[in-house]
């Protein structure tokens, strides 16, 4: 690329530093323009120094010039590490401007270390998350995917895919010669042994937007349970009303915590009333939704409810639901009446809630636990459209010639460099890049 870019790489707004970057073969000039000095410094070393408008010192500032193609985007690049002001970083931006270097583009900066080769496209969509992260969970997985180890695993995929595709490609050209060929056998096994890789990947994965939202945690039970007391004391502040009539919650209120460096999403529900009215009827139903798709469910029962809550459970065909592992028994109001089972807690008096988040905590880890990688909705939907299109070819493969295994083999190829953005058009490149931010 031609061009020279810069921009700020740091947050809007004032504060104790801010990093400029430039990128391009104006990186040299813009250093001994800024600089005053007649010489480049030794590359990737850090400088202290004044920062100069022509002869007037805007500020004094720590540069770094790294020389192509050790950097980031692999060009020539300057670093200007100066204090936070707006107005110096303004002021330092418009001397870089008059030497004709152009103000970058969002993400302008990953996209030319893409095309350079020092990053793939999962990378650069880690960048993009390890941006926007908002807890250590997912901080931590993009790094992993930033350190290329998504990328080498569909690397390892491609690979197996491409030598069978070849082994065809050869079978078929050479035919009608005394070559040894690959069996429709072998053919399936390979093909089922590469589906294998890619369900492990899907498995032991974290869907971004899920990741983002939180682990679902469900506070269920019956009216006057002390759902919404527990709601608040785990909130840490009133969320919802507490009153002492029973019901006073008729539709769920979720609210986002983060707890051990993961993002739970705590669902407080409409009580699980027996005999319920209209109103609290679709409460109810909405209530049973989410004791379906929680990943987490807290069942309160308050001092003598046990049979009228697990009649309502079993009325409403949940056991599967209430007896897995992912279930914390949890009995209320321990001021009036302590039970031996399950864990009891008095919310109102912030009685055995540190015990409770402690057992949340492990089970929203243990779930964790087997997430080796984060999955973005695009490179889901590719991984499926190439599993799909495997196993397509593991059911038929008796009864089509090797020319159509070849062709469909070639087109799960192309689906897996989209992945990692080798052979990807520019419109796919293009709307990755488009959502980063300035500077980066």
């Amino acid at each position: 690329m031609n061009t020279t870019i810069a921009a700020t790489a740091t947050a809007q707004g004032r504060g104790a530093i801010a990093v400029i970057r430039v990128s391009g073969p104006k990186s040299s000039e813009a250093y001994l323009a800024l600089t005053k000095k007649t010489e480049l410094p030794e590359p990737n070393n850090i400088k202290p120094g004044w920062v100069y408008d022509g002869n007037e010192k805007i500020d004094h500032s720590m540069l770094v010039y790294f020389q192509s193609p050790h950097s980031f985007t692999g060009e020539d690049m300057l670093e200007i590490h100066c204090h936070g002001s707006n107005i110096v970083q303004q002021n330092i931006l418009e001397v870089l401007f008059r030497l004709g270097i152009e103000p970058a583009k969002p993400g302008e900066f990953s996209e030319r270390a893409y095309y350079n080769g020092k990053i793939d496209v999962a990378q650069a969509e880690a960048i993009m998350e390890l941006v926007s992260s908002e807890n250590t969970q997912l901080a931590r997985l993009a790094t992993r995917q930033l350190a290329g180890e998504f990328s080498a695993k569909i690397k390892s995929i491609l690979e197996k895919v491409t030598k069978l595709s070849s082994a065809i490609a050869a079978d078929l050209d050479f035919s009608e010669e005394d070559l040894p060929s690959i069996s429709k056998a072998d053919m399936k096994n390979k093909i089922k042994e590469i589906i294998e890789d890619i369900s492990n990947i899907k498995l032991n994965s974290e869907i971004l937007p899920r990741l983002k939202s939180g682990i679902n945690v469900a506070l269920i039970g019956l009216p006057n349970a002390g759902k919404s007391t527990l709601m608040n004391a785990l909130l840490g502040y009133e969320r919802s009303i507490v009153t002492p009539t029973a019901g006073t919650t008729r539709d769920a209120i979720s609210e986002t915590v983060e707890l051990g460096g993961m993002t739970y999403q705590f669902i407080d529900t409409a009580g699980l009333n027996t005999t319920p009215g209209k109103i609290e009827k679709i409460g109810i139903e909405k209530s049973i939704e989410n004791i379906k798709s929680a990943d987490i469910i807290l069942l309160l029962i308050e001092p003598n409810k046990d049979k009228e809550t697990m009649d309502f459970i079993k009325n409403n065909d949940l056991q599967e639901y209430i007896e897995s592992d992912k279930t914390i028994l949890i009995h209320t109001k321990s001021d009036i009446h302590k039970s031996t089972e399950g864990i009891s807690i008095s919310a109102k008096n912030n009685k055995g809630i540190k015990d409770l988040i402690g057992k949340i905590s492990k089970i929203g880890k243990s779930n964790a636990a087997s997430s080796l990688q984060i999955l973005t909705e695009r490179q889901l939907n590719i991984l499926n459209n190439c599993e799909i299109g495997l196993l397509d070819i593991q059911d038929k493969i008796g009864s089509i010639t090797l020319d159509i295994i070849g062709a469909e083999l070639e087109s799960v190829i192309s689906n897996l460099n989209e992945l990692t953005g080798d052979h990807a058009n520019k419109q796919i490149i293009d709307s990755i890049f488009r959502n980063f931010c300035i500077g980066k």
